[in-house]
């Protein structure tokens, strides 16, 4: 099975983390944000990807957004995520090589709860693969 799925989880709990050290160092924040994306950004592959189509080779969570949307697949936050995809889209790159980056507070725990509802919806799609055909085939 694709590794987009673990790698989503393990880039939220390491913003999680980080959070809670925001406050201890800038270098903490920046880590944070850069996880958040990468946790949604990694979600939406996955899903893109167990519905049989390959997911777009960028880091711009509107691609993979509207490449769900026109598999006619509904995930959560869908709006929200597309409204705030710019910002989000400029955590990828920016955290990491901006001395100047910063984020909200407001927009690093909207982003936390984008990415914790992503990988709780593509969980559970895996869970109704599994029960629908009893295994799931290597993506």
């Amino acid at each position: 099975m694709s590794k987009l799925l673990k790698r989503a989880k393990v880039k939220l709990h390491n913003s999680l983390h980080n959070y809670h050290l925001i406050a201890e160092d800038d270098a903490y924040l920046d880590d944070c944000c850069y996880n958040l994306q990468q946790a949604m950004e990694l979600a939406l592959k996955f899903l893109v990807e167990i519905h049989g189509e390959p997911y777009i080779r960028n880091h711009d969570l509107r691609a993979q957004l509207n490449k769900l949307n026109m598999l006619g697949i509904e995930v959560p936050y869908y709006e929200e995520i597309s409204r705030m995809a710019a910002t989000l889209n400029s955590w990828e790159a920016e955290s990491r090589y901006k001395d100047s980056f910063s984020a909200l507070i407001d927009e690093i725990d909207a982003a936390a709860e984008y990415a914790k509802a992503l990988i709780s919806f593509a969980e559970n799609k895996v869970k109704e693969i599994e029960n629908g055909s009893g295994c799931i085939t290597d993506f």
